[in-house]
């Protein structure tokens, strides 16, 4: 699988391999791994790694399309308050909701004042350019009173003309009809990024829930189930090579090394006892007389036998070893144990388990389960 592509931390560049170029307006593209259905929830035929990888690209993404989203909504309302401006200085053409009487009002009287202050400006520096040192300095005092005065100004006009070019009716002033469908392109514009980039993100999130299942999973038994089951569950089992000769479809699909063991029951006495003992002539053989007081002890130990390699078929769980076999048909295992050094399997037939030490008994068993959930 390829490396997703990787954007600049703005969101606004994207590396291709070679050059940064513009960052698509488009998601990155899904990658083509499957998603299927497990009793752990979805999960995807993909390694976690490439799944934190995806995650990465998503959040990029729509962490770019978020600043374009903002550009754009900048952009929108200064086109609407382009319009807010030509609908303002034309209000007795159209008529004013109630809503918007106040605001349009408020709106003319600042607009008033700002173009009052631009004139002043300019009166001012006409003055500069006329009079002396000491006439230039007040008139320059008095030109920066007068650009505080219109931006301050300014500042409360703008998101009232923006108002006004949002939420006026339709009028016939066609210069502000036309500057307010601009507006409404690039809202739509922004609206559609959103709902990409939202989607984007609920993607992220998703992919995250499933990253920590799996992540949980490897935790709790030491490898990626979900994974496997998912691996299963699209692909199958992959054969592989084993000492055991096969029968008619049969194929082998785990091998490990094994040390067969089985538990040995060992009985001990622990007590005293009474009577007392004398030789028997020469022989330097003692005769007891009395009895024995103590108890038995029975002791269990796991007793090493062969070694040799565990293989799992689609029919059988067999051992090959150097001197013992067993072949248990996968119909007749009663139950499994599963140790952090091996397995017990218990079979029809046979009273005491089979012990089998191999390096990986979680995935082994893994498999087992999987086979002994085919058989009929």
């Amino acid at each position: 699988m390829s490396e997703p592509p990787q954007f600049s931390p703005d969101g606004k560049w994207r590396w291709d391999g070679a050059k940064w170029v513009p960052a698509s307006e488009a998601p990155p593209e899904a990658p083509a791994w499957q998603v299927v259905q497990t009793k752990g929830g979805p999960v995807s035929v993909a390694p976690l790694a490439g799944l934190q990888a995806r995650i990465t690209a998503l959040n990029q993404w729509a962490a770019g399309v978020h600043g374009r989203a903002e550009e754009l909504l900048a952009q929108a309302d200064r086109t609407f308050g382009s319009a807010g401006d030509i609908l303002v200085s034309q209000s007795g053409e159209w008529s004013t909701p109630p809503d918007l009487q106040q605001v349009v009002s408020q709106a003319a009287q600042l607009a008033q004042r700002v173009a009052a202050d631009t004139r002043q400006e300019e009166a001012l520096k006409s003055e500069e350019a006329s009079v002396g040192l000491f006439q230039k300095v007040r008139a320059h005092r008095h030109e920066h009173q007068v650009e505080r005065d219109e931006a301050q100004a300014q500042a409360q006009l703008e998101p009232l003309v923006i108002r006004v070019g949002r939420s006026a009716p339709t009028t016939n002033i066609a210069e502000a009809e036309r500057l307010r469908s601009e507006g409404a392109t690039l809202d739509a514009q922004r609206a559609d990024l959103m709902h990409r980039a939202d989607a984007a993100i609920a993607e992220a999130a998703a992919i995250g829930q499933e990253v920590g299942r799996r992540q949980d999973a490897i935790n709790q038994i030491g490898f990626d189930t979900l994974y496997e089951a998912a691996l299963l569950q699209t692909s199958g089992p992959q054969p592989v090579d084993s000492p055991l000769v096969l029968r008619a479809a049969e194929a082998a699909y785990q091998a490990e090394p094994a040390t067969l063991a089985r538990m040995r029951t060992s009985t001990r006495y622990v007590g005293g006892s009474s009577g007392f003992s004398f030789p028997i002539g020469h022989t330097g053989i003692r005769y007891r007389v009395g009895s024995f007081h103590g108890h038995p002890v029975q002791q269990e130990s796991l007793s090493h036998l062969d070694t040799g390699t565990l293989v799992l078929t689609n029919q059988r769980l067999a051992y090959v070893g150097a001197t013992k076999s067993i072949a248990i048909p996968l119909a007749k295992v009663l139950h499994v144990e599963v140790y952090n050094d091996g397995i017990s399997v218990a079979h029809e037939g046979k009273e005491n388990a089979d012990f089998f030490l191999i390096s990986n008994p979680k995935q082994f068993v893994f498999m087992l389960n999987w086979f002994l959930g085919k058989v009929a």
